[in-house]
């Protein structure tokens, strides 16, 4: 890194050197102006006065300088710090001695001085890096990029943490003066034990006006309302109970919520409340919501929800497939019982807060800024080592533009998702940590699903865990829709539901360690897709999926191909102590060269197709499918070579005959051990026309090198060999030692909620 004692020296020389050049270039041009006698006679004096040997060392002085600008191309260096100024040049790390020049003070300075230098024409050639020095920067507005803000191939912008430096990013505001809470109207609110540890911020008088609000519906909005994080850690809006939930009473379905007369003690209590919330699975196991209450009637012990809310209904009691529902409440200030719960009162602008048994020297900050940095149509610029923090909405947006890298960055108490990509071409988010996120981690719209033309993004080596914490379903760590998008060597745990969640084509899912997810939520799976025939191309291979078990009725998977998805193949997998292996359908799926450990069962078929009357409009959701089968040009030369089989389906489905074998799905060459019951179960009639049963190796100890220590290579003389089984390259999955990688070695274990779950038949 460049100081100013070492930088100012150098400009005085150069800026001599310049102004020598162009006193010698000024008197050769004079010269040439001169009649040929007056030339001959200057000529003459200045040979004498040693002009050549001047011109000789002003030769070789500039083919030096010529040779070392060709050989360096060093580019620029911006700086920023927190003791910078965005109107100073951003040449210098530390301010000078005047003040009258240093460091920048933030992303937009920099993005700014940048433009400038473009519009001047004064940019230099070569990499141009915009380092950030140790501090935090508040990005209370998206910080917007724009295409005029891309570098090149052969110039890319580089914005990076210096060495060693720990950078933030925050959309957070520092909260200055916590006081003893003296207001009796509120203490009398508060539980008894709450009443001489909670403590209040006045906002209002900080300047802080917006509070947002708490997001209802079942998607759950993208932007959260105002929290709070306490010593880096995110705190908890005040809820009851505080840890699970209740049940819901009441009538076995209805469109309001019914609660036992057992917590009408605390319940009755939320009349009083300026905004009572609910969340829950209040129908089923696999579909979560937010809901606001409208109405308390303490006469029939009904909650009138506000619309739009449970999606669903509200369900009571259990079925063979399905739990009643439960849920918890939420944004209540008179249950603000517990160290690390805080409520927000939007009326009076103050925040209550029980603060954890910390060092008085923690921080409190409140997410003021909903999106971070918004990067539209911007190319060749990468992202390296900073940390984007306590946001409401997304720290990160990439829309459009080509090859930007993510790289060894930190995501943390992000109030929506991550990082989204929608478009563009040859992204990489790649050595992230990225936790403790409202929704998910990073989510990946893009590629052509009509031409099958890739997008080339990759998500890779990322680790991603304690998501989904505000929207506790399909908030995936990882969510795919397009074409042509590789997710690769990825850790991901800590998950209410589902990690992977994909819909498109040629998608692929490769050396990932999937563990501790779905862990409050049911019917669901590792991955996840569904309800659509023609998701031809995308590869679930080589991962390690384990420890997912049944914390409810509704089961859940390492892979879950749901209502019919079709066209994926699941190939040279290890799936250990999963409460179901893979669930799929018979149309068109391949499971070949997965090796199944305690799985009950290992794989789980069902609606085979494998009549003409199956495909009934009617029926399931045939008519949505066929639709989508029919949206396709399967007679474009590009499909007939690829997916020869859709056209197949298509003429099976129009002409009323059974399936052909090439649409069928296969079940091949999987190693399956231990686990109760039958491996393989059909929960309709297996069909004669719906699947491919070939070899696998059942019953039969697969000879394992140490499953004791979890390593479940095969010695070289098990049976698996005989029927063509091909060794799984395990030591690739999961994250690897780069200089991409914001934290190295990683810490994980198993979720010991897991571990006390058992194994429960559908």
């Amino acid at each position: 890194m460049k100081n100013s004692s070492a930088v100012e020296p150098m400009m005085e020389v150069l800026n001599a050197v310049h102004n020598w050049i162009m006193t010698v270039h000024r008197k050769i041009s004079f010269l040439f102006k001169l009649n040929r006698e007056e030339n001959r006679f200057k000529v003459r004096r200045w040979v004498r006065s040693g002009g050549i040997l001047k011109m000789l060392f002003l030769f070789f002085l500039m083919a030096s300088l010529s040779c070392v600008r060709k050989g360096t191309n060093d580019g620029l260096t911006l700086h920023v710090s927190p003791k910078g100024n965005d109107s100073w040049s951003g040449l210098l790390a530390e301010p000078n001695d005047g003040k009258t020049d240093g460091p920048l003070a933030t992303l937009g300075g920099a993005r700014d001085a940048l433009r400038r230098l473009r519009y001047s024409k004064r940019l230099p050639e070569g990499k141009i890096t915009v380092q950030f020095e140790e501090g935090r920067y508040e990005q209370l507005q998206p910080c917007v990029f724009e295409a005029e803000d891309s570098g090149t191939p052969a110039m890319p912008v580089v914005y990076c943490a210096a060495s060693g430096a720990e950078v933030r990013m925050t959309g957070g505001v520092r909260l200055q003066k916590f006081d003893t809470l003296k207001d009796t109207s509120i203490l009398e609110r508060l539980p008894q034990k709450a009443r001489g540890h909670v403590v209040v911020a006045d906002l209002a008088q900080q300047g802080l006006f917006d509070y947002g609000i708490e997001p209802t519906g079942s998607g759950t909005s993208a932007i959260s309302g105002l929290h709070l994080t306490y010593g880096d850690e995110a705190m908890t809006l005040a809820r009851w109970p505080n840890k699970g939930f209740l049940p819901v009473a009441g009538p076995p379905k209805s469109q309001v919520l019914t609660y036992s007369k057992d917590y009408e003690g605390h319940i009755l209590r939320w009349r009083n409340e300026q905004d009572p919330r609910g969340m829950g699975y209040w129908a089923f196991d696999w579909a979560s919501s937010a809901i606001a209450f409208s109405k308390i009637d303490s006469a029939t012990r009904q909650i009138t929800p506000e619309m739009p809310g449970s999606h669903y209904g509200f369900r009571s009691g259990e079925s063979s497939w399905y739990s009643g529902g439960r849920w918890f409440g939420y944004n209540l200030l008179c249950e603000l019982d517990s160290a690390g719960e805080f409520y927000v009162d939007p009326l009076r602008g103050r925040l209550y807060f029980w603060p954890p048994a910390k060092k008085n020297s923690e921080a409190a900050e409140v997410t003021v800024g909903i999106n971070l940095l918004n990067l539209n149509n911007v190319s060749h610029v990468l992202f390296q080592g900073i940390t984007f923090e306590n946001c409401r909405g997304c720290s990160m947006q990439i829309n459009g533009g080509e090859n930007v890298t993510v790289a060894g960055c930190t995501m943390r108490n992000i109030g929506g998702i991550a990082l989204a990509i929608h478009n563009g071409l040859d992204h990489r988010i790649a050595g992230c940590e990225m936790t403790h996120l409202g929704n998910g981690g990073v989510s990946v719209s893009a590629g052509d699903l009509m031409t099958l033309t890739h997008s080339g993004h990759e998500i890779d080596n990322n680790h991603i865990h304690d998501y989904a914490q505000f929207r506790l379903t399909y908030g995936a760590a990882i969510h795919i829709e397009g074409c042509g998008n590789s997710v690769s060597h990825n850790l991901i745990h800590n998950g209410p539901h589902v990690a992977v969640l994909f819909y498109g084509r040629e998608n692929l899912f490769e050396y990932n360690e999937i563990h501790s997810v779905c862990l409050i939520s049911g019917e669901m799976g590792a991955f996840y897709s569904g309800r659509n025939w023609t998701e031809v191309g995308n590869i679930i291979n080589c991962n390690y999926v384990h420890d997912i078990y049944n914390p409810c009725p509704q089961r859940n998977r390492a892979v879950m191909l749901d209502d019919g998805a079709g066209g994926i193949q699941v190939t040279n997998n290890l799936f250990v102590r999963v409460a179901e292996g893979v669930s799929l359908s018979a149309v068109n799926n391949v499971v070949e060269n997965n090796i199944f450990v305690d799985c009950y069962p290992a794989v789980a078929a069902w609606q085979t197709w494998d009549k003409p009357a199956d495909f009934e409009l009617t029926k399931w959701h045939n008519q949505r499918m066929i639709q989508m089968l029919a949206d396709i040009p399967v007679n474009d030369s590009i499909w007939k070579v690829r997916y020869p089989e859709l056209a197949m389906l298509q003429n099976s489905i129009a002409n009323k005959t059974p399936r052909p074998i090439e649409t069928r799905t296969r079940i091949d060459r999987n190693v399956v051990w231990g686990g109760p019951g039958e491996w393989l179960v059909f929960h309709y009639p297996r069909g004669d026309n719906a699947w491919v049963i070939g070899e696998n190796l059942t019953g039969t100890n697969p000879l394992f090198i140490a499953p004791e220590k979890d390593d479940y290579q095969l010695r070289k003389d098990s049976p698996a060999f005989a029927m063509g089984f091909k060794t799984l390259p395990i030591d690739k999955v999961g994250l690897y030692d780069s200089h991409e990688r914001a934290v190295w070695p990683i810490q994980h274990e198993v979720n010991i909620a897991c571990q006390n779950l058992t194994y429960k038949k559908p």
